[in-house]
């Protein structure tokens, strides 16, 4: 299992996993009185997931760190703290999971607490969800498309990748540098379906659009 947060190109696995992770969500809903009839309830829809993580960064390399080179703890630090406070759009990711969504960094607490280097860290997530613009044809007032407007800065909804398929590449392989979870190969096979006859071969060369 690998826990990660990517801005764009720009991706953060996290070294140490914390000991559990929840995902918390709510129905939005509101009591009101009905003439004879009493209280009712109304749904107002999903509302937006959270989660806090609880972990820390450490200064050396553990036996039970998930991978080896990560950055040092405050190299750690400063990248979420930029994002936090440029109010990014991140994608948060944990494989062998469903938790593959868009979120915002909501709150970052870090310190010291033994003799070690190791700085622990508190880090809240809050689901980030874009606001949907029907586009309306002049003419005969017909709603023509739907445009993503993202509300804050992060990943540009416009921008479409490709990706030149080199030795060793698999669709796996590709779904996991640019998804962290190569069980998502098929979303790149269903985008290129023109191409690729066979999901297990992809040739060098090819470009590939990354949806």
């Amino acid at each position: 299992m690998e826990m990660w947060l990517r801005q764009a190109n720009d991706a953060f696995r996290f070294p140490i996993l914390p000991t559990s992770f929840e995902i918390s969500g709510n129905i939005n809903t509101s009591t009101t009185n009905v003439l004879k009839l009493g209280e009712v309830v109304v749904c107002g829809g999903m509302g937006l997931r959270t989660t806090e993580i609880s972990s820390f960064f450490p200064s050396k390399q553990y036996h039970f760190c998930n991978y080896k080179d990560f950055p040092q703890p405050y190299d750690c630090v400063n990248k979420i703290k930029n994002w936090m406070e440029q109010g990014l759009i991140l994608r948060y990711i944990i494989t062998e999971t469903d938790v593959n969504m868009e979120v915002i960094i909501e709150n970052f607490k870090h310190g010291k607490q033994d003799g070690t280097n190791d700085v622990y860290f508190t880090l809240s997530l809050k689901e980030y969800k874009r606001i949907q613009i029907p586009s309306v044809n002049s003419s005969d007032g017909k709603i023509e498309a739907v445009k993503n407007v993202p509300i804050t800065k992060g990943f540009e909804t416009g921008k479409q990748k490709t990706h030149k398929v080199g030795k060793g590449d698999s669709l796996w392989s590709l779904a996991k540098k640019y998804y962290g979870n190569g069980d998502l190969w098929k979303k790149i096979y269903d985008a290129n379906k023109k191409l690729i006859k066979n999901p297990d071969t992809i040739k060098d060369g090819w470009v590939l659009i990354i949806p």
